[in-house]
């Protein structure tokens, strides 16, 4: 078990829990506790992940120094992040994924089902105390006391003081993801409880929505990355089909690997030998995008979330519907480099909206599969952000675009090394 990936223990956990649960039935109820250990440790540290994550993102930008191409390049990432959260949405609304079983047994939906007004929604993002906004995993106030203390930290650690409290937030998000890993090494008994309680509880026909989630979610990602290619390509007066040619070296290694981290190096070769992008935009806008930018990971949890409501038979109005996709959109800017980060990014977004955790269990064993079209999704989407800004400041080279010139970046090869320091078992973090 060992020698395994941490993809392949989940996969393995999964089938074995299934197993289990269709034959011991109801008395699966004896090894829940097992999954409810491990929830609760997730829970734990939701919070401290939002922040530190966050925190660090934020603070790391120098926003003061970004100047059009900052502005440009953030700009890219919220929109293209709406429009997975508004694709989702919309595919779970129509699709209905988790449509057809009701009657599951899982803890209680403690989310609000009608949405918020306007001015509701703002005031949730204001704490008034932010100690109880831990206390009471208010992710979406921590998030804005996040972003205020990041922008505070990136303005004034020119000074002593504030450079030591810099460094530290540095060395606590350290100490935050060695604890997460740790507790993601237990994922697969947890999952493997879980799994096999659901299953004995509920019945194996609760798979059912499964593999339509699979056929949405694979579709939506297809759809989102055609639309944010079609609209860079029109922007940038640029062949679609020329477009999409030149990161295929990018969507292959993105696809095979599962791995954002370790797509990076080729992500930068394709941004300046295919695509034509300066070497300043190309280096700036694709490691940014690798823990701003995470379309695929909006379209998740927000897919995600939409079908264990509907498998419990919780009517979502479409207001609802919007604030979930603006808080995964949110949540996704606090992207985490994790053993299994899919599963901890569905487990932020579910806490965040009141949806019952144990539902995690369900998406555990297909996540290899949704990361073959979501994490190429999240690369390829950092180049077209990367053509945008390049296009915008005039830096994207046609000639190199349409292959009437060569361009060879041995240079940027040295960018493998930030890749080896992230392992494979953080295959799905993205």
């Amino acid at each position: 078990m060992k020698k395994l990936s941490f993809s392949k223990k989940m996969i393995f956990a999964a089938i074995f829990g299934i197993a289990v649960g269709v034959i011991f039935g109801k008395n699966t109820i004896y090894i829940k506790i097992l999954g409810d250990i491990f929830i609760n440790l997730i829970s734990m540290m939701v919070p401290f992940l939002v922040f530190g994550a966050l925190l660090e993102s934020v603070m790391t930008l120098a926003i003061k120094d970004l100047g059009s191409i900052g502005f440009k390049t953030l700009f890219s990432f919220v929109l293209t992040s709406s429009l997975a959260g508004a694709i989702a949405v919309l595919f779970g609304f129509v699709f209905k994924p988790g449509s057809g079983l009701i009657n599951i047994q899982l803890s209680e939906y403690t989310g609000n089902t009608t949405g918020m007004t306007v001015s509701d929604a703002i005031m949730s993002f204001v704490p008034k105390n932010i100690f109880v906004a831990f206390n009471n995993n208010s992710i979406t106030q921590i998030i804005l006391f996040a972003v205020i203390v990041g922008i505070t930290i990136s303005y004034y650690k020119h000074l002593e003081p504030i450079k030591r409290i810099h460094d530290f937030i540095l060395d606590m998000n350290v100490l935050i993801m060695k604890v997460v890993t740790i507790i993601m090494n237990f994922a697969p008994i947890g999952i493997f409880a879980l799994t096999a309680n659901m299953i004995g509880q509920n019945g194996i026909e609760i798979l059912v929505p499964l593999f339509k989630f699979i056929v949405v979610i694979t579709v939506a990602n297809i759809a989102c990355l055609l639309i944010v290619g079609m609209s860079v390509a029109a922007y940038a007066k640029v062949s679609l089909f020329r477009l999409f040619a030149n990161v295929k070296r990018t969507f292959i290694v993105s696809a095979t690997t599962t791995s954002s981290a370790m797509s990076l190096p080729m992500k930068l070769l394709d941004s300046e030998e295919n695509m034509g992008i300066s070497k300043r935009i190309s280096n700036f806008v694709n490691p940014l995008g690798g823990t701003l930018n995470t379309d695929g990971g909006v379209l998740l949890t927000v897919l995600a979330s939409m079908t264990i409501a509907q498998i419990m038979g919780v009517e979502l109005s479409l207001s609802a519907m919007v604030m979930l996709g603006v808080t995964a959109v949110l949540s996704s800017f606090g992207n985490t480099m994790v053993p299994g980060g899919g599963i901890v990014a569905i487990a932020i977004v579910f806490a965040l909206n009141g949806i019952p955790l144990e539902g995690v269990a369900l998406f555990a064993g297909i996540d290899w599969i949704l990361a073959i079209t979501r994490v190429p999704l999240n690369v390829v989407d950092d180049v077209f952000c990367a053509t945008f800004v390049a296009a915008s400041e005039k830096e994207l080279d046609r000639d190199v675009f349409y292959g009437r010139k060569n361009v060879v970046v041995e240079e940027t090869l040295a960018h493998k090394n930030v890749s080896k320091s992230v392992e494979p078992q953080f295959a799905n973090a993205k």
